[in-house]
């Protein structure tokens, strides 16, 4: 089941990680002098492969690993519009706690999944809509999305607004729940402006709402609200330094929901070109967030056992990733351009989670988490 795989790791930044995308379909923040304004039609089309690897682990044991591959592609049809694609195939492996971060349980899976977006492009802005379609074992997810980009004259000013509706299937193999469905809805609006020859900013709002099933079938005392609606803010600044030929892409994004949940997530990227070829992005993140109303802090005097909600409880979770707690990312990223139609990349990055680190008070009685993601690249355009 994908949603779980990678633990604490992903639920640290799955949140981000769908703004991101809808953000994308937006408009994408460019790196790179001149700073760029509004998408443009593409004149080459491309095809990329990557390669994924990621491990998490706690102190005493190992914990998911992950191991998937993506084909990518993008084709110009006429003047005016792009049709692009994405498969994956992942493999799934390890165990995953029954609760907090105690009673590891193995676990085996294989995910696919594709995406299929067809781009219109207009003088001042875009069109876009696409679906996608994603299966496991024990877990079916399916939707649609669509954007526009609006510029001005200069294209100095752009505002974008996308929005997607997904609908998932759960049918876990210890048959907990049978058939359980959980319908999505995600908006998301920004305004991207040009603020000189080095400046770009953005500000990004987003809205989203999920109904239906929300707990974990494979966490033990795990019955959390049937709705959750998640609001987010974001910033993002790129600024261009002449004098290194270089790019600092920083930002902030925060995030709040009505199971209790504030977070914050800081990053800063560094973009060197290395002469003509070579590119090194090195990057740092730190996230913080509050722990849900309803998690149940683990109790050190009843280890190995787990705590037992408040008799009068409603809802409750056990799970590590509802905890309050921080997290700082640490990682770079080499790309190596050849005969200016491939391009090579290797990504590397080291998360580590700590309740200590958290703005307020951590969760108690939580072990340090930690995980490696590591990505190899391959794009060509013709």
């Amino acid at each position: 089941m994908v949603r779980r795989w990678a633990g604490v790791a992903v639920a640290a930044i799955e949140d981000q990680a769908l703004q991101a995308s809808l953000l994308a379909a937006a408009l994408a923040l460019q790196v790179g002098c001149p700073l760029a304004h509004a998408e443009t039609a593409p004149e080459q089309a491309y095809v990329g492969l990557k390669v994924l690897d990621y491990q998490d682990r706690q102190p005493d044991a190992q914990r998911i690993r992950v191991q998937a591959q993506a084909l990518t592609g993008m084709v110009p049809l006429g003047s005016d519009w792009s049709l692009s694609g994405t498969l994956i195939a992942d493999s799934i492996s390890g165990a995953s706690p029954l609760f907090h971060a105690k009673a590891l349980t193995p676990m085996r899976d294989k995910r696919h999944a594709a995406d299929l977006a067809l781009t219109r492009y207009l003088p001042q802005g875009t069109w876009n809509a696409g679906a996608s379609h994603s299966q496991e074992s024990d877990y079916l997810s399916r939707s649609i999305y669509g954007g526009m980009t609006r510029s001005d004259e200069g294209r100095n000013t752009t505002w974008g607004l996308s929005g997607s509706l997904a609908q998932d299937v759960i049918n876990p193999v210890n048959q907990l729940v049978r058939d359980e469905t959980r319908q999505s809805v995600d908006l998301l609006g920004s305004l991207t402006q040009v603020m000189s020859e080095r400046d770009l900013v953005q500000l990004a709002l987003g809205w989203s709402r999920s109904q239906g099933y929300m707990s974990d079938p494979y966490k033990l005392l795990d019955e959390r609200p049937r709705q959750r609606t998640r609001q987010t803010l974001q910033l993002r600044w790129n600024h261009h330094l002449d004098g290194h030929n270089a790019t600092v892409r920083s930002g902030y994004r925060y995030f709040r929901d009505d199971w209790g949940i504030a977070a914050h997530t800081l990053d800063v990227e560094y973009v060197q070109p290395l002469g003509q070829d070579w590119k090194l992005t090195p990057l740092l993140r730190y996230y913080t967030q509050g722990a849900a109303r309803f998690y149940v802090d683990a109790d050190g005097s009843r280890s190995p056992f787990a705590p037992s909600p408040a008799p009068d409880a409603v809802h409750y979770a056990l799970d590590q990733r509802l905890s309050a707690f921080g997290a700082l990312t640490l990682g770079a990223k080499l790309s190596y351009r050849w005969q200016d139609n491939t391009q090579l990349d290797f990504k590397i990055e080291q998360y580590e989670q700590r309740a200590a680190w958290t703005w307020g008070a951590g969760s108690p009685n939580l072990p340090v988490f930690r995980a490696r993601f590591i990505q190899w690249g391959l794009t060509h355009w013709f």
